[in-house]
């Protein structure tokens, strides 16, 4: 680090603080007969001590400032990343990935760190900080690995990527599209087996995620096999258990695939186990693959949910859409002056801009009031503000002055009804704004508010999405229109409809769901993935039915061979929420209970953690990807056996290098301690030498 003055003033006054100083000291030694007994050098001494502390005073009275530069010297990064995913481990390199692998690894990372600043991560599905090679992993997504490399170090001197791997991906994309952001190099270590190997497998189960009761539904049976012509095999289909049919197959042909039909029905409501089978032939490399466990979910009857709009707008669009991807829902979209159809058959309405200035529609509101049918306003520009107010009790408009104001939205963190995505929190400020008709907006009694308007950058208490607490009628009223705006500007920044979907589908569960008289409810999934972690949400009543959190809930998960996991829930706003982790493939039950007032309340149900099979489908590595891989970005693939090679090719890349970071800082000396330190030492060295020679 080097440093230097500068000043704010011409240079001169430097000549001015040095004669100040000097005066300073001369007037002050010049005729002190306190030391006029003193040797001539002790007054010398003293003289050129006042005068050094005096200059710099005087000096600092000018404001210098004091420029600092730095330099530091950043090693090159070296990635390494390694496939932990199962496929990575196959019988024939089993003994060598657990036995001498380790030990090249350690070596080359040795030799690299020498010169080198070197990480190293593992990953599956997902990037992982840890460096454990178990090869567990139930899925594979390289570009996502690569993908995180390239967002963690940002500008920051990467010299080279190690990627460690099969070549084998079941997830995401493929990692050839991934642009090179870090403009590094890309080294390939190629693990796996590439021989074909003899194998007959259950390839893909195509079918219903949900079924209606009694109705027929079908499934798709992929086989495949490799280097087996001419053997026989059968492809059985099982249902809770029982086999419900087999077909006999004749495998023609080395590289044999054949998909087969079933249709079966919806018997009885709940979970549906299945389990398609093909028998083993004799040979194979594996029979992990020969079965695939699938569940499909029997629902009594789906849920009409209808969309009455006074005019063609792009919101039904994106509602529909958002419920469509939900196969719970049957949408109906109708435009009111032409809807004459009976409201019965819907557990919903949403009226999108109704009552509107030219459409009152007051049979319509009327039949619903009447009916109790819960309905989801949506009021916009064209909406009658004052015939709003007396359809619904969630919110009031006041004194309209026409027009709309652009309003975006800021979630309220103490919404409980239900639990929002907790994307939700640090996304809708983001989101395009919404046109609010142009009225002081006010919640009538308790209404729960779960977005408050933002009006440019004043975040107000206005509310801008809000529930009613009518336990007859369930409403809910969203003051502005142009959501589509949200359903595209949250896949613009996702690349996914899933959190906009995941929105539209809570509110419309919560509205459409009849109230019930539980005083402990329980929400989870029928089906979880055994690579997802479960996850619960629960809510408390008391004997008012008041929504509480001041009791603890348990829960405890059994298995189906009667093991038992308890786990206690964490308080979220007014509710509870459980992350129990990963569980292994099975079925599930749990019990969850709390104490209320001495009261005990309980909740059962059951669920599945459904197998991720992927790894075993394709075990054939893909060399030809990882050599491209490397080539595109200027490295080379290896073999594990060459794994040291890799240390000749690092080294001798050129374009590896350090690279020089300066950083310019200018500071006031005043800020400056040591300054301080040496006026403080100056001055007592002064006063201790006056004070020994009897001079004050």
């Amino acid at each position: 680090m080097k440093f230097e003055f500068v000043y704010q003033y011409p240079a001169w006054f430097i000549l001015l603080c040095l004669g100040c100083g000097a005066l300073y000291a001369w007037l002050l030694y010049r005729k002190n007969t306190a030391f006029k007994e003193q040797s001539i050098w002790l007054i010398r001494s003293l003289t050129a001590l006042r005068f050094l502390s005096a200059f710099f005073i005087s000096l600092l009275l000018f404001a210098p400032l004091l420029r600092l530069v730095s330099r530091t010297v950043e090693k090159p990064i070296i990635v390494l990343l390694h496939d932990n995913s199962a496929s990575v481990n196959t019988p024939r390199d089993s003994s060598f990935l657990r036995g001498q692998w380790p030990g090249i690894l350690n070596k080359l990372e040795s030799e690299l760190s020498e010169q080198y600043e070197f990480r190293k991560y593992t990953f599956d599905k997902t990037l992982n900080d840890s460096f454990i090679l178990n090869f567990e992993g139930k899925e594979t997504d390289i570009s996502a690995a690569l993908r995180e490399i390239n967002t963690r170090y940002v500008n920051r001197n990467v010299g080279a990527i190690i990627l460690a791997g099969d070549g084998i991906f079941n997830k995401g994309t493929s990692p050839l599209y991934v642009p090179n952001e870090l403009r590094a190099p890309i080294y390939t270590i190629a693990l796996g087996d590439t021989a074909i190997k003899r194998d007959v497998l259950i390839k893909q189960v195509n079918h219903n995620q949900l079924a209606y009761l009694n109705n027929t539904f079908p499934v798709e049976i992929s086989v495949d096999a490799r280097k087996f012509n001419g053997a026989n095999t059968v492809l059985e289909l099982y249902k809770e258990g029982a086999l419900i049919e087999s077909r006999p197959l004749v495998i023609k042909g080395n590289s044999f695939f054949v998909t087969e039909s079933f249709r079966l029905t919806a018997d009885k409501p709940g979970i549906l186990k299945l389990r398609a089978v093909v028998k083993p032939v004799r040979g194979e490399f594996t029979t992990a693959n020969n079965q695939r466990d699938f569940f499909v979910e029997v629902l009594d009857a789906r849920q009409k949910i209808l969309i009455l709009a006074d005019a063609p707008h792009p919101d039904l669009a994106a509602i529909r859409f958002a419920l469509q991807s939900n196969d719970n829902y049957e949408v109906s979209v109708a435009l009111a002056d032409k809807f004459n159809e009976s409201l019965k058959p819907y557990s919903l309405v949403i009226a999108h801009q109704l009552p509107s200035n030219r459409n009152a529609a007051q049979n319509l509101m009327a039949a619903l009031r009447s009916e109790n049918k819960p309905v989801w306003f949506i009021a916009g520009t064209n909406s009658a503000l004052q015939q709003l107010n007396g359809v619904q009790n969630v919110l009031q408009f006041n004194a309209s002055r026409g027009g709309s104001n652009d309003v975006q939205a800021k979630t309220n963190a103490n919404f409980a009804l239900f639990v929002l995505n907790d994307a939700w929190q640090g996304m809708a400020g983001n989101l395009d704004p919404l046109q609010v008709p142009n009225a002081s907006i006010n919640k009538n009694g308790q209404a729960a508010v779960l977005f408050t308007q933002r009006i440019g950058m004043v975040d107000t208490q206005y509310p801008l999405f809000a529930f009613g607490n009518d336990p007859q009628r369930k409403e809910a009223v969203l003051c502005g229109e142009g959501i589509w705006r949200w359903r595209m500007g949250l896949f613009t920044r996702t690349k996914s409809h899933d959190l906009f979907n995941d929105l539209i589908s809570r509110v419309v569960q919560y509205l459409s769901v009849r109230a019930e008289k539980r005083n402990l409810r329980i929400t989870a999934k029928n089906s979880y993935a055994e690579n997802e972690s479960l996850v619960f949400e629960a809510e408390v009543y008391n004997a008012s039915y008041e929504l509480i959190n001041t009791p603890d809930v348990q829960i405890e998960l059994k298995n189906e061979a009667g093991k038992t996991f308890p786990f206690t829930f964490t308080r979220i706003g007014k509710a509870y929420r459980l992350d129990a982790g990963m569980f292994p493939a099975g079925e599930y039950s749990y019990t969850a209970s709390t104490n209320v007032g001495g009261q005990t309340y309980t909740a059962a149900g059951r669920f599945i953690v459904k197998p991720v099979v992927a790894e075993i489908i394709n075990t054939t590595a893909d060399h030809g990807l990882m050599n491209t891989l490397a080539q595109r970005n200027k490295g080379k693939m290896v073999l594990p056996t060459q794994a040291n090679q890799l240390v000749q090719y690092i080294t001798s890349n050129e374009e590896i290098k350090p690279v020089s970071h300066s950083e310019t800082k200018v500071e006031e000396p005043i800020k400056l301690g040591w300054i301080f330190a040496l006026i403080f030492l100056l001055l007592s060295a002064e006063w201790f030498v006056r004070r020994r020679s009897g001079a004050y």
